[in-house]
């Protein structure tokens, strides 16, 4: 059941997204910059391999 909230309920539905949307953008960002990270790595121990 959802609850009314009349007037504001637009301005909160908004909040109730961003909520959502920040910490799920923040993850895939954190798992682009790990990836590229890993690979940075991977690239310099074969290059210091050589």
């Amino acid at each position: 059941m959802l609850p009314t909230f009349d007037d504001n309920a637009a301005f909160i539905w908004t909040i109730y997204a961003i909520g959502l949307a920040v910490p799920v953008l923040l993850l895939i960002y954190a798992s682009l910059r790990a990836r590229a990270s890993k690979a940075k790595l991977e690239k310099l121990r074969a290059e210091k391999a050589e």
